[in-house]
């Protein structure tokens, strides 16, 4: 099968470009600025990517790419996150939304099989207080439940949703977006610069990798953290289902505090000088991921210590920022 991936050098993209490969699928990554940096990193064979440069906001880069691609099915990544959409509304959405009516258009000119593209979970909201009671039991948001967008870039993904869903009644186009969780990994620190707002993991785990000293503050809130592996294996598995039904499905992995996180993390790293501040930011969201297991098949399969393992490893392999001390050994798995 031959695949557009847009923003295919990218944290979770360069993941799909790799599993795509692996599965034996052709891919040509559509970027704005490549980083081929990142796809060397993750990919055994990252030579087999076919890299295109431009920008989703383009309608005629886009189609050109699609077509010249020979794309049978395109995963479409390419975005501008939370905290630049807000500070820059009218670039997000020409790259969000825009960009995003585009790749369908292009992708119903080219007869493209189906469109897998990232949305978020954000479009339920953005987690702001604390539950009043952590003991009690959380009633899990439901795959079809109401979007309730606080940014900019939850707006953009809720409309793309509702836009999804209007090519596919209207015009029968077969796209699905993945409403992906809190999605940690090796390469989540690139994109701080392109404004996504939780440069605070950067600290929680890159730093104590490297063995520099860190503090972490909101101790107690609560995530639903999924490794970038099992986000690009939910990708994969939505582009390869026979069929998928609904527009959006909820992407998830297992649900801890960053007290929960930072211990293991300090496990893998003894001595490694990491400090977490108790307090709450505000806990994320509990959302049901059956309708993802019933459609895809996706259920989440590397467990936190084994994905906190496997990032510490390659910010030690690949991150080329000096360190103040030496790291500490990592403990075994």
């Amino acid at each position: 099968m031959r695949y557009l991936v847009t923003g295919g050098t990218g944290f979770v993209g360069a993941y799909v470009v790799a599993q795509l490969l692996e599965a034996g699928h052709t891919v040509t990554s559509f970027d704005v600025s490549p980083n081929t940096e990142l796809l060397r990193a993750v990919c055994r064979d990252p030579e087999q990517v076919h890299l295109v440069g431009g920008d989703v906001s383009d309608p005629f880069a886009v189609l050109r790419a699609v077509r010249d691609s020979g794309a049978e099915r395109i995963v479409h990544l390419a975005a501008t996150l939370s905290g630049l959409s807000d500070r820059n509304p009218l670039r997000a959405l020409r790259v969000n939304c825009e960009g995003t009516v585009n790749v369908f258009e292009a992708a119903l000119a080219c007869d493209v099989t189906r469109v897998v593209w990232a949305s978020t979970i954000g479009v339920f909201g953005t987690p702001g207080t604390a539950h009043e009671d952590p003991a009690a039991p959380l009633i899990p948001i439901p795959n079809d439940g109401p979007h309730h967008p606080t940014g900019i870039y939850g707006a953009c993904k809720s409309f793309n949703e509702r836009l999804a869903a209007n090519y596919r009644r209207a015009r029968g186009l077969d796209a699905v977006g993945l409403r992906y969780a809190f999605t940690y990994g090796y390469g989540k620190a690139q994109t701080v610069a392109r404004g996504t707002r939780v440069g605070f993991m950067t600290d929680l785990i890159d730093r104590p990798a490297l063995g520099l000293p860190a503090t972490v503050t909101g101790g107690d809130t609560v995530f639903d953290w999924v490794h970038v592996e099992d986000a690009a294996r939910a990708t994969r598995l939505a582009a390869e289902a026979p069929s998928v039904h609904s527009t959006g499905l909820n992407v998830c992995g297992t649900r801890h505090t960053v007290k929960e996180v930072a211990a293991l993390v300090r496990e893998l790293v003894p001595g490694c000088g990491l400090t977490v501040e108790d307090g709450r930011w505000g806990d994320s969201l509990h959302y049901d991921s059956a309708a993802a297991a019933e459609q895809i098949g996706y259920r989440a399969e590397i467990g936190l210590r084994a994905g906190l393992a496997q990032t510490i490893e390659m910010v030690r392999r690949f991150d080329r920022r000096p360190t103040e001390s030496a790291a500490g050994t990592l403990a075994s798995r």
